[in-house]
């Protein structure tokens, strides 16, 4: 009888296991359902380079695999990809735009010495950097309206994160006041002339513009590496902690990545998974935030030696708590960044200006002054240097 017993017991084990492994690479199909054995051969070539489909980079990436730092030139490698790549700033130094905001001398030094980004390379090879300084946005259509949020998310990253370039990657230069304001008062900004794709490496119409940024923000980290951010988010430290990982993104809430603040080695496995999710993309059935929260998040618990996960530095308040952006203050002490979610905002309620946030007792407010400032406490009243451009 117990040899019986333990008969069954060994068989019950045997068939559990069949079946974890049965059910893990059907889950695994579904998600990746065409590319098989082939998952990590190859990745498409960058939107808009008119080099084919396909750009068998196996070898690239793999003899670099290890050794990847900040030796790889990213402004060489969008330019030797073809891509027409033209300065937007018009300033010498964040010193002299510190200056222009009439910031006090205190100011200046407090934000000189405060969270740097740029490095010596004895300190990068130390701390084992992989992730490149730079900071990549996506940028597509005609009609988009640069904002004061905009702006503050570009001032954010030239004083946080202090990137050795910003590239807006798109098939428009962005205009308009606070534009303007940017550009004269941020360094390193270069605009990537890219032709984004309309259709999914499938050959699906993509459902929503968003969908389009999805896959060119993955497409650009891959290829290049870097830091991913979408316009409205507030950079709060700098990212040096993060750059030791090979990809990172922050949990928004329970079963859902954020794609909105995303940092990758060039060639990162996890941002090949990303992207081979599109081969499977449903057209006019695709939900939206299906491949880039949901499936990504799955993805991440499939293959958790592959990314690193911030749980609430990164996109904690989420879409469905921005009454602690607007409304309260919540510590963000903690955070590198903070994710504003701006479009879930009524448009009438949204700020325009410093003038709006002056004295907003909020963590909004608090960012904002900080930002432009140096300090989150509340101003009384504004130099003309630093007013709204269509106020001043």
């Amino acid at each position: 009888m117990q040899h019986l017993a333990k008969a069954i017991f060994l068989t019950l084990i045997a068939l559990t296991v069949f079946l974890c492994t049965f059910l893990g690479n059907e889950f695994r199909q579904r998600l990746l359902p065409n590319r098989g054995q082939t998952l990590f051969k190859f990745i498409y070539a960058p939107s808009g380079s008119g080099k084919g489909a396909y750009l068998d980079l196996t070898e690239e990436f793999e003899h670099e695999a290890d050794n990847i730092t900040e030796s790889f030139n990213v402004f060489r490698a969008i330019q030797q990809d073809g891509y027409l790549l033209t300065p937007m700033s018009v300033i010498e130094s964040a010193h002299d735009r510190l200056q222009m905001d009439g910031a006090t001398e205190d100011e200046v030094i407090r934000n000189n010495a405060d969270h740097l980004g740029h490095r010596s390379s004895a300190e990068i090879q130390s701390q084992n950097l992989k992730v490149p300084n730079v900071v990549h946005y996506v940028y597509t259509g005609s009609g988009l309206q640069f904002t004061f949020v905009n702006y503050l998310s570009y001032r954010s990253v030239g004083r946080y994160i202090r990137p050795e370039q910003i590239f807006v990657h798109g098939d428009h230069v962005p205009t308009g006041p606070w534009w303007d304001r940017t550009v004269r008062e941020v360094t390193d900004i270069y605009h990537v002339r890219t032709i984004p794709s309309k259709t999914a490496p499938n050959g699906k119409t993509y459902r929503f513009p968003a969908h389009v940024s999805d896959f060119m923000r993955t497409e650009i980290l891959l290829r290049y590496g870097g830091i991913y951010l979408d316009p409205d988010v507030l950079v709060v430290k700098s990212f040096t902690p993060l750059r030791q990982y090979s990809a990172v993104m922050g949990l928004e809430a329970p079963g859902r990545l954020c794609n909105g603040i995303m940092l990758g080695v060039r060639g990162a496995p996890f941002l090949r998974l990303l992207l081979e999710q599109y081969h499977s993309y449903k057209g006019e059935e695709e939900g939206w935030a299906e491949k880039s929260v949901e499936n990504t998040h799955k993805l991440a618990e499939l293959y958790p030696h592959l990314i690193h996960v911030e749980e609430k530095s990164l996109d904690r308040p989420s879409w469905s708590e921005t009454d602690l952006l607007f409304k309260q203050v919540y510590n963000w002490s903690q955070n590198y960044a903070v994710h504003l979610f701006i479009r879930l905002w009524p448009r009438e309620k949204r700020p325009n200006g410093p003038e709006d946030v002056l004295t907003a007792r909020t963590m909004f407010g608090q960012l904002a002054r900080r930002i432009m400032f140096g300090s989150s406490e509340v101003k009384s009243n504004l130099s003309q240097t630093i007013r709204s451009p269509n106020r001043a």
